[in-house]
């Protein structure tokens, strides 16, 4: 069952897919922040945040382009330290 968390996060993960599709560039995630995308480029290589780390640990690399997933956006957008913390040592467990 979801809680108000999970509709928060499928709110924006809709929201994000209606505008930009279900695979974000660089330059449009950099948008939804409201930073350029070099600010965001080095956020992501120096940042120990955790959805800032969520985010990178999440790319998805196809050659030499860079996408991110709604789904993961959302989350690190709605979700606290803590949930992205729990988050990225699920998947580390995981392989």
């Amino acid at each position: 069952m979801f809680n108000a968390v999970d509709n928060s996060v499928y709110a924006v993960q809709q929201e994000l897919t209606a505008q930009y599709g279900p695979l974000l560039r660089h330059r449009h995630v950099a948008e939804v922040l409201d930073v350029s995308p070099e600010s965001l480029r080095n956020t992501l290589r120096r940042s120990r945040q955790p959805n800032v780390m969520y985010l990178g640990l999440n790319k998805l690399r196809f050659g030499r382009r860079i996408r991110y997933s709604a789904k993961c956006v959302a989350e690190a957008l709605v979700l606290d330290g803590h949930e992205l913390e729990r988050r990225m040592q699920e998947s580390d467990e995981e392989g």
